[in-house]
């Protein structure tokens, strides 16, 4: 091979290197959603007691912040912030606290952060999910300063944009609320504590933390976690031995019916049954968490949702949820997580039907 022949070669590889290297960035950017915080940067906040922040993204998955759907063709895209999330937040933070003379320092726990959207063209439903203790920082400790457990929703044509904004305006209207704020708790935390904040958490709550639970129909997720009924167990079975129904007995000594879609769950003898659309399920605790087996919409995310049908076999008689074989397409079995915090239903994972 002559000179000029290798030179021409070398040149050829070397563009289509580049070529390639380019076209893998502009797909990588393509399936991409930058996060740019959004803010007013007029609003100063006169008295603000800080000038610095720092982020502890506790999210199992911190890569990304979430997959929204890109344009009107509805193409997937992972959301994600650039500059870093935290270098955002420094700069608005310096921003609208300009002139202040203080110097503390925030520490923002972001404990959930995701948008997420379904269906598509005019039909595009978008949601945003933001839970975030906020914490002023003293050399080595922590002193909680307030929480937020945040969600909202959009509806209409290609709403990534107006999702994006207004999860722009929940994280500013947190932290500006904040910033003034001089009587902190005087309950001092280690970054440990706030690393495990879901332990700490939970060892305040009857439902994880007591040896037996009381028997009885919860209405809610609330008095579900604070161990207090709100009837006692009472039901109605058929000729076969099997609920029909739990009822309470009002002031007049009338039976009342409880619709299953208003139950939030029933504790049995230590058992504990969660009421959704399928039926009844039971709770299993793994590793200092509450789950269960059951059905659930494929396209969902978080949810709550309680009984409307129930059939099959039952525990000691009761209704046990639907089997896969009789729902919908789009219904698929799941490993179901209970939220401890809200009682919301976090699908985990699909199972084989």
């Amino acid at each position: 091979m002559n000179l000029t022949h290798y030179v021409h070669t070398l040149k050829h590889h070397v563009l289509l290197a580049i070529l390639l290297t380019g076209l893998t960035h502009a797909s990588a950017q393509d399936r991409n959603k930058e996060f740019t915080f959004q803010y007013d940067p007029q609003e100063i906040v006169n008295g603000s007691q800080y000038q610095k922040i720092q982020i502890l993204d506790s999210r199992k998955d911190t890569t990304h912040y979430g997959i929204i759907q890109k344009g009107f063709l509805g193409k997937s895209a992972t959301v994600v912030a650039n500059p870093a999330l935290e270098d955002q937040l420094q700069k608005y933070l310096e921003t609208i606290s300009n002139g202040n003379t203080q110097r503390d320092t925030l520490l923002l726990q972001i404990r959930r952060l995701s948008f997420s959207e379904i269906g598509g063209g005019i039909k595009e439903k978008g949601f945003f999910d933001f839970r975030a203790n906020l914490y002023q920082k003293k050399g080595n400790n922590y002193f909680p300063l307030n929480h937020i457990d945040s969600s909202f929703q959009v509806s209409g044509i290609d709403v990534s944009n107006k999702l994006l904004k207004k999860g722009s305006l929940i994280i500013d209207s947190f932290i500006r609320k904040n910033l003034k704020v001089k009587d902190i708790s005087s309950e001092s935390l280690t970054l440990h504590d706030i690393q495990n904040i879901d332990y700490k958490e939970k060892e305040k709550l009857p439902l994880y933390a007591a040896e037996h639970l009381v028997d009885g129909i919860y209405m809610s997720y609330e008095t579900l976690k604070n161990q207090k009924p709100d009837y006692p167990l009472v039901d109605e079975k058929d000729k076969k031995g099997k609920i029909k129904y739990y009822y309470y007995t009002n002031e007049k000594g009338k039976k009342v019916k409880l619709k299953d879609s208003k139950i939030y769950a029933v504790v049995d003898n230590d058992e504990t049954y969660v009421s959704t659309s399928f039926g009844y399920y039971p709770l299993v605790m793994e590793n200092d968490e509450y789950y269960f087996y059951g059905l659930a919409e494929e396209n969902s995310t978080s949810f709550s949702i309680s009984a409307g049908i129930g059939s099959g076999f039952g525990y000691g008689g009761g209704m046990i949820g639907i089997g896969v074989g009789s729902a919908p397409s789009n219904i698929k079995r799941y490993k179901i997580k209970i939220d401890h915090v809200d009682g919301n239903f976090e699908k985990i994972e699909q199972l084989p039907n």
